[in-house]
């Protein structure tokens, strides 16, 4: 089995995003971490998510929209005799970036796309405006990402 292995290669981490189930989003409230899973899509260096347009997560984001990201897929534990000698296979990423609430109908629609997309709709689409305009629609520029593996 490999070793830890800093993955750079972009193309890796697109690979590692197109393929996670969903993404683990990390901001701050004041000095006090807060985290979420939610279903995400990537496209062209942001990640796209949608929520309603109330609760914790868009009051933080309202104050602070710098987040971090966590994504991982292939995870495994391997066991082994001894407890202490267990380890755990993974291709993961993380990634920092400012969130911005998208107001454009076309950019929020866009948005949705690229959600959609990612889990396994074929476009193109078609959303109810009154939906759209009902929805919160976050895109994350990505500042900077890596990515690591172990086991592979």
């Amino acid at each position: 089995m490999g070793s830890q292995k800093i993955i750079n290669d972009l193309r890796q981490i697109e690979e590692i995003l197109s393929k996670a189930k969903f993404l683990h989003l990390a901001f701050s409230d004041e000095d006090i971490p807060y985290i979420v899973p939610m279903a995400f899509g990537y496209k062209r260096n942001a990640i796209y998510l949608h929520s309603s347009q109330k609760g914790k997560k868009i009051n933080i984001f309202k104050t602070n929209p710098r987040v971090c990201f966590e994504a991982d897929v292939e995870t495994e534990v391997m066991t082994a005799d001894e407890p202490c000698k267990y380890n755990v296979r993974y291709r993961s990423v993380i990634g920092y970036g400012q969130a911005k609430f998208l107001e454009d109908y076309n950019e929020k629609v866009e948005g949705l796309a690229v959600l959609s997309e990612h889990y396994g709709k074929e476009g193109p689409f078609e959303f109810e405006e009154w939906k759209v305009n009902r929805l919160c629609v976050i895109k994350i520029e990505i500042e900077s990402v890596t990515g690591k593996q172990h086991g592979f």
